[in-house]
């Protein structure tokens, strides 16, 4: 609270420093001290803006009717080397305009994106709902395929509850069939049915994946076709599910489950990400999308070379 206020003051009522000093109660360093932790922790944003090279609505038209869903919203410049910022502003934008209820639920998945925008503050406030992962990854050593951290991020920026899975990502077939009969893991998998909205990463293709869940083979030549996954489900250039050898006994969301949430928002960034995107929609695993101006132009670009293939 001492850093809202000092913030607020200091930047939306253009007070002095000094002036800062005697409205807050504290000395004049203290002040500068609390402006430049307000700025790295995210409650005090800068943002150089960018000249338009193109007209985000209509790239954004053009990118919904190909792929056939609901929406698609488009975060200026190349949003991985920025972070994802523009991503995360437009996440929160969406999330805000559900108009989500106390007790209902928001699943969330875990990867890089998604880990990066649940920490960013400027998220809505969604009191008495419901954060519940889609996915296990207790004992993952990478923090962003650790469910449970990313769904306590985002409780927290949203002053929702979390719900968590004590589970990993992979069971063996013993510890599945304990699992189902467990009343704490059922009551959070429960929750998936009926979920209000879902937030998921796109995973790229999967020859190309530099990051990839510990659980998920690196050389698995069931996947070898595979263009993209959602939840763990992966699947090919035509949105058909792949599965390997052990993939029954992974903790995630069921395919149709994820299908029939009414609002599933996709986030994606990267070039190497336009045929997952375009599996992804075909497979109907989302219905709306976040991206950035050089991921959608690819999308559009690659699905232009086909058609001229």
């Amino acid at each position: 609270h001492l850093l809202h206020r000092a913030a607020a003051a200091y930047y939306l009522d253009g007070l002095r420093q000094a002036e800062v000093a005697d409205r807050v109660g504290v000395s004049r360093p203290t002040v500068s001290k609390l402006l430049a932790e307000a700025r790295r922790i995210g409650m005090v944003r800068f943002e150089v803006l960018d000249v338009p090279s193109v007209d985000l609505d209509e790239l954004a038209v053009r990118l919904r009717d190909l792929l056939g869903v609901e929406s698609v919203r488009i975060a200026p410049g190349d949003q991985v080397q920025r972070g994802y910022r523009g991503i995360g502003d437009l996440l929160a934008q969406e999330l805000g305009a559900l108009g989500i209820r106390a007790g209902e639920a928001v699943l969330v998945a875990s990867g890089a994106t998604i880990h990066a925008v649940t920490g960013m503050a400027g998220m809505p406030q969604l009191p008495g709902a419901l954060i519940v992962p889609t996915v296990g990854g207790q004992q993952e050593p990478d923090p962003s395929f650790q469910t449970n951290e990313t769904v306590r991020r985002l409780a927290e920026r949203t002053g929702a509850q979390p719900r968590f899975l004590f589970a990993p990502a992979l069971t063996s077939p013993a510890l599945w069939a304990s699992l189902q009969a467990d009343p704490g893991f059922r009551s959070v998998v429960d929750l998936w049915d009926g979920a209000r909205a879902a937030v998921v990463g796109i995973g790229g293709p999967y020859r190309e994946r530099t990051s990839l869940t510990s659980v998920v083979p690196r050389r698995e030549p069931a996947l070898e076709e595979a263009a993209g996954d959602i939840c763990l489900h992966f699947f090919d250039a035509d949105g058909r599910p792949l599965s390997f050898p052990g993939s029954e006994f992974l903790v995630r969301l069921p395919w149709e489950t994820l299908r029939a949430i009414p609002t599933t928002i996709a986030l994606a960034a990267g070039r190497g990400k336009a045929p997952s995107i375009r599996a992804g929609a075909k497979a109907g695993l989302f219905t709306s999308l976040i991206t950035d101006v050089p991921t959608a132009e690819a999308v559009l670009a690659e699905a232009e070379a086909g058609r001229s293939s």
